[in-house]
């Protein structure tokens, strides 16, 4: 469902005109559409970061590769910062990193960093665009590719033919209820029958998406 027809969905649960057209750039810019339907607008993408931290959807799932250099520490990932790290793998050998505190890569730094294959990883600053960077530990000594598996949420629905990309009924029944919330014109009674089946909903989504990842938590021997 695109981003337009998501607001429309809510606009004609509360009985208000729909946007008949597409705009053309960013909502917020456009003379086209009302303030009301820009208030939608941003109540759909509140419930839709709210639906995405709720569960690792698989839709959302992607790897970042990072090249490693020898002799150098910090990285790139180019994901922005909105993800959660599911997984780390060294390819070259299969061996998993695990995730530790800045502290603890400080501890291990004087007098000398170590070096050798990573086993961890900790983040550290970022770049001029907002992308965080990761340290590696030990200091990497060959090229070699590290994946790291991640949920990257979704920016912000701006366009309005850019298509969302979890399942759209949560997000429809979860923005509708705070639209009526905004107006308060109910006492909270319909408000809160609507925020329900919005949770209702959301969770039937996540059981189907968790019966394709069901194995993700099962220990295997190799």
């Amino acid at each position: 469902m695109t981003y337009r027809e998501l607001i429309n969905q809510v606009l004609i649960r509360l009985r208000e005109e729909t946007i008949s057209s597409n705009w053309s750039g960013n909502i917020n810019d456009s003379s086209t559409v009302s303030d009301y339907q820009k208030v939608i607008g941003s109540l759909v993408n509140d419930t839709k970061r709210t639906a995405e931290t709720y569960h690792d959807w698989l839709v959302l799932r992607e790897t970042v590769n990072v090249s490693t250099v020898a002799a150098t520490k910090n990285y790139n990932l180019s994901s922005g910062q909105e993800f959660k790290v599911l997984d780390v793998t060294n390819n070259s050998t299969g061996n998993s990193l695990s995730p530790v505190t800045q502290q603890y890569l400080n501890s291990i730094k004087y007098p000398t960093d170590p070096t050798g294959e990573p086993n961890h990883y900790g983040f550290n600053g970022a770049d001029s665009s907002n992308n965080l960077k990761v340290d590696l530990s030990p200091i990497p000594t060959e090229a070699q590719t590290i994946s790291f598996d991640i949920v990257k949420y979704q920016d912000d629905l701006t366009l309005a033919a850019t298509v969302l990309k979890i399942p759209a009924q949560p997000i429809v029944l979860g923005a509708w209820a705070r639209a009526i919330a905004e107006r308060g014109e109910d006492g909270g009674t319909q408000s809160s029958a609507a925020a329900a089946e919005a949770m209702v909903v959301l969770n039937q989504a996540v059981m189907r998406d968790s019966g394709n990842s069901k194995y993700d938590t099962d220990w295997y021997v190799v």
